[in-house]
């Protein structure tokens, strides 16, 4: 039976998961570059609601969450909920990381596309979370 490189890891135990991340940063400028833009990224979704919303929860127990251009504002919520978009993020840059480890010896395109899309979605995430942020101000 035909599997993909990727699949004949019999199995991947944190150890190994380490060992990868490790031969990773070692050997991929791509891969550093790509990881400190993530951080970045996931450090402004952080810090933005912190900075602007927090203060704005005593005044107003529900935020407008959402706009629409045809309906304007079509979703509130607590403020709370405000920190989907970094939970989400830092969720995302975790788990891609470790794909990104996993399959950087045995699949390098796969792990490029992981590292490339990992930058892209943060930055949507920040995109999203400064709409959020401007639209409560």
């Amino acid at each position: 039976m035909f599997l993909p490189l990727f699949l004949r890891r019999k199995k991947i135990s944190p150890k190994h998961l380490l060992r990868d991340l490790h031969y990773l940063i070692l050997h991929s400028q791509l891969f550093r570059w790509t990881t400190m833009g993530s951080l970045f990224c996931v450090s402004l979704v952080w810090i933005l609601p912190i900075w602007r919303i927090i203060p704005l929860t005593e005044q107003q127990p529900y935020l407008p969450l959402h706009y629409n251009i045809y309906f304007g504002i079509d979703q509130f919520g607590p403020w709370y909920q405000v920190f989907f978009l970094p939970i989400l993020g830092t969720i995302l840059l975790l788990v891609n990381t470790c794909f990104e480890a996993v399959f950087f010896q045995k699949e390098r395109i796969i792990s490029t596309f992981f590292a490339l899309g990992t930058v892209i979605a943060e930055g949507i995430l920040f995109v999203s979370m400064l709409f959020i942020v401007l639209l409560n101000i």
